[in-house]
């Protein structure tokens, strides 16, 4: 086995950003650049490398996963619209026939596929609002990490000697791993940053999990625009940064805004920097700040905000939790919304808060307030329409051939375009109990929304062929996807290994 630290690295200085390798990661932490070749027999992923005179095999149960085309998908996906099954998959593609039984999904990755609707949680043909701007992390790339003590950006070395001869520590960094960011320091201190990719009227989706308490903050629209602090324009030595002093976050995000979470209340704040350099921090009211994460878990956390229109919701786990309307600081042309720029970040505030970050999705939002999941119930089927506002209960029977839901609720039948249906939830007595995966579980997880798992039988570089315990043999086209999962863990704390 190869360790990461002495890998050859020529694989990946004459690549391009169109001929990126492939990266292999095994349990143990150890980590291969190449090229997926297939799966064969076992299953094991055939692997070959220039610097091998034949391809060799691994045993998936050795793989944590493969990371295709430094994770860039060869063609994504065209469209967001996907049905959401009971034991988590996200299977990409358009929705053509509702039955009683079944639904049928024709996929532009592995065909038509008829699915016993018991296995359907969600349909999504008409997801987000708006195209997606941002799907990873599936590499490091696109993301910095940043601290103002070093505008140039953070050293490598984690201690270095000073012009003294005295050794000054550095403060610790985000690592990569897989397709998570983790911060496992004792004390915070460097903030995670990408500096592009939120739009006017974006919705920003992450996981995260945390152990210990929770304290992070989340900036976003932010332009990180530098600060100059009072001491600099003396001609003195600049104050040390306090991650966990709200005062200082203007100083890691600029012209933001940046919500902090705790595991048992939230604030919002406007930060600003001047054209001179000076700072400020304004706090935005909000009639309840309470939250109940608990003290070690995970949650998906969902940040809506509309520079247009100064409105900005969270969502944790599909459920509303709060609503800030910045209408008054913000003209039409959004010039008074604090947040200036295109960029996310994310600090650690506490210490000992270990954080994991995953799953990151930054898309165009249409306006909509909230999702069918928020009114999920259990004996009816929850339909949301486009426009945001109107939803309606009961019970979807089929769709026609021109189209249309046809739904049946408490005033009388209903007849939807399914253009005009942003999603449906189904109620939740209607479902099938998630299954255990099998043994030698895999997913495809593609770009930019799609998530297929099964048991790995065959394949080859372009096209891989298992078998799902939902839909039975699938031949999933590679082209849409970036990784390949072979040890993913539902229990959030096992992949938190310190090795990565």
């Amino acid at each position: 086995m190869i360790r990461s630290a002495a890998i050859p690295v020529l694989l990946a200085l004459s690549a391009t950003a169109a001929e990126r390798p492939d990266l292999l990661r095994f349990t143990n932490g150890d980590q291969l650049h190449g090229t997926f070749v297939g799966i064969r027999e076992g299953p094991h992923a055939v692997w070959q490398r220039d610097d091998l005179d034949a391809p060799v095999e691994f045993t998936t149960e050795r793989l944590r996963h493969i990371v295709l085309r430094g994770g860039r998908p060869a063609k994504p996906l065209e469209s967001l619209s996907h049905l959401g099954l009971v034991n988590g998959d996200r299977i990409p593609g358009t929705i053509t026939a509702i039955d009683g039984d079944r639904i049928t999904l024709d996929t532009a990755c592995a065909g038509i596929l008829h699915i016993p609707r018991q296995q359907v949680a969600i349909v999504s043909p008409n997801p987000l609002g708006g195209r997606v701007h941002y799907h990873g992390p599936f590499s490091a790339d696109d993301w910095e990490m940043a601290h103002p003590a070093h505008p140039a950006g953070v050293p490598e070395t984690t201690v270095e000697t000073d012009t003294n001869g005295e050794e000054a520590e550095h403060p610790g960094k985000w690592e990569f791993s897989g397709s998570a960011w983790y911060w496992q320091h004792k004390t915070p201190g460097t903030a995670l940053v990408r500096k592009s990719g939120m739009p006017d009227r974006a919705i920003v989706s992450f996981d995260l999990a945390w152990k210990n308490r929770l304290a992070v903050a989340i900036g976003f629209h932010a332009d990180f625009a530098p600060p100059r602090a009072k001491e600099e324009k003396k001609g003195n030595k600049p104050r040390a940064f306090v991650p966990g002093d709200s005062s200082d976050l203007p100083r890691i995000f600029g012209n933001s805004y940046v919500l902090q979470m705790y595991s048992n209340y939230l604030m919002l704040f406007r930060t600003a920097v001047t054209d001179d350099g000076d700072v400020s921090l304004d706090r935005v009211q909000l009639n309840n700040n309470n939250l109940r994460l608990g003290e070690t878990g995970n949650a998906t956390v969902e940040i809506r905000s509309n520079r247009r229109s100064g409105a900005i919701s969270l969502f944790i786990d599909g459920e509303f939790v709060a609503q800030w309307s910045e209408g008054e600081h913000s003209g039409r042309d959004g010039s008074g919304f604090a947040g200036k720029g295109s960029g996310i970040g994310f600090l650690v505030q506490g210490n000992d808060a270990l954080v994991r970050i995953s799953d990151i999705v930054i898309s165009e939002w249409n306006g909509m307030p909230d999702s069918a999941r928020s009114l999920q119930i259990d004996d009816q089927d929850v339909v949301l329409m486009t426009n945001g506002t109107d939803r309606y209960a009961g019970k979807v029977t089929t769709l026609d051939s021109g189209a249309n839901v046809l739904f049946q609720g408490k005033h009388g039948s209903f007849r939807f375009p399914l253009a005009d249906v942003a999603e449906i939830r189904f109620a939740r007595n209607s479902l099938a109990e998630p299954s255990d995966p099998p043994a030698d579980n895999m997913i495809v997880r593609l770009s930019p929304v799609g998530s297929i798992s099964g048991r790995p039988v065959s394949g080859h570089a372009s096209m891989i062929g298992i078998v799902s315990p939902v839909v039975g043999e699938l031949n999933i086209s590679l082209d849409p996807a970036v990784m390949l999962d072979f040890n993913s863990s539902n229990h959030f704390i096992d992949d938190w290994d310190a090795d990565f």
